[in-house]
This record gives C-alpha cells, structure tokens and sequence, in this order.
C-alpha cells in the first residue's frame, strides 16, 4: 500500500524518526531519533546557543529523509505491479490469413552417403565402411 510522503514528512518534523517509523522503517527510526538526542544533548552541554538550530535541523533532515524515502518506497511498488501487470497477461496475435487451405507438402529427407576409397561401395555416413572396413570422407 502507498504511504503519503507528506504524512512522513509532519511525522518527522513533531518527533524525530516517527515519519521512518510510518513507512515501516522502525530500525533506522530509532536510531534516527537517538542520535538527534545525544546530538542535541552535547550541543547543549558544549555550545547552548546552537542546541536549538541543531535541533531544528535534525527534525528538517529527518522529515525530508522520510518524505524521499516514502516516494522512492511508492515508486518502487508502483514499478513492480506495472511490471506484474505485463507479466501476466500474454496476449498472442494470429493473423487471418497465415493459415492455408491448401496442406503442405511433404519434405523428403534423404540420408547422406559417402563412397569408399577402398572398395568404391556407396554406403551411409559412417566412421569406416561397413564392406572394407576402411575410414570413409563424405561426398558432397
């Protein structure tokens, strides 16, 4: 089922990871969110001016992460059913008028001979003669 990219997208800018977490992706949600935590977490004990930008940034990149993925994850299933659409339908064309009324004619398949060297014998393709017993070349 397609997931809406801009419902992932809100989802990730209210808490970090949700939009991940919608598509199915509770692995990399987590670990999304974790690491915005201890990110703004040491931005606010090292440089507290910048721990809210930081912050904001996360949720911005984790919302368009998601949106991205989201798109990608629906193209993906809209590539497989167009190509499951077109696998399974076989359609075969025949033309009215390849079929004849007339019925077709008989091939006949003649066996191929060779001459001996030896004994001048006609005989079927073989390694040697079957009268002499010497090694036989094809006649053309």
């Amino acid at each position: 089922m397609p997931k809406k990219p801009w419902v992932a997208f809100l989802l990730s800018i209210l808490l970090t990871g949700a939009g991940l977490a919608y598509l199915g992706k509770w692995g990399w949600a987590v670990l999304n969110l974790a690491v915005a935590i201890v990110a703004v977490v040491i931005a606010q004990n090292i440089f507290p001016e910048l721990a809210a930008p930081l912050g904001i940034g996360i949720a911005c990149g984790s919302a368009v992460l998601a949106k991205n993925l989201a798109e990608k994850m629906n193209k993906e299933v809209a590539a497989r059913s167009a190509n499951a659409e077109q696998i399974s339908v076989p359609v075969i064309k025949v033309a009215e008028n390849n079929f004849s009324t007339q019925p077709a004619e008989p091939v006949l398949v003649k066996p191929a001979t060779v001459v001996c060297p030896k004994c001048a014998s006609p005989t079927e393709i073989a390694n040697f003669c079957a009268e002499c017993g010497a090694s036989l070349t094809p006649v053309g």
